[in-house]
């Protein structure tokens, strides 16, 4: 997960809608939409985003009375922490799986020169 890419999730009101429409319950990409006021478009691009930086996942592929598959996404972020000291701007996150950046700081602003 590069820096920027962290940062700017961070700062997303889409991305954060979606973390919180998928926390508890295994939602679809219409669901998500339709509950959480997001274009349709724009929320399976956040979505494909925040599976690829690995906070979203696929829960559970159902089918639906029309016999289409239908995907449940599921968010695997507990919890994240930001911190800004000493000129240095550091993300620590939590999450439902392991993964080799649980609990660990990252610099989110590590390129700019101090």
């Amino acid at each position: 997960m590069r820096e920027k890419d962290v940062s700017r999730l961070l700062t997303d009101e889409y991305a954060e809608r979606i973390l919180v429409a998928t926390q508890n319950t295994s939602r679809s990409v219409q669901e998500i939409s339709d509950k959480y006021d997001i274009p349709i478009a724009a929320c399976y691009r956040k979505i494909h985003e925040l599976e690829e930086a690995g906070f979203l996942n696929v829960a559970e592929i159902v089918t639906t009375p029309k016999g289409k598959t239908m995907k449940l996404y599921r968010s695997l972020l507990k919890s994240a922490q930001l911190v800004y000291e000493a000129g240095i701007f550091k993300v620590k996150f939590e999450f439902d799986v392991d993964k080799e950046i649980n609990g660990k700081w990252i610099e989110l602003n590590s390129a700019i020169e101090h």
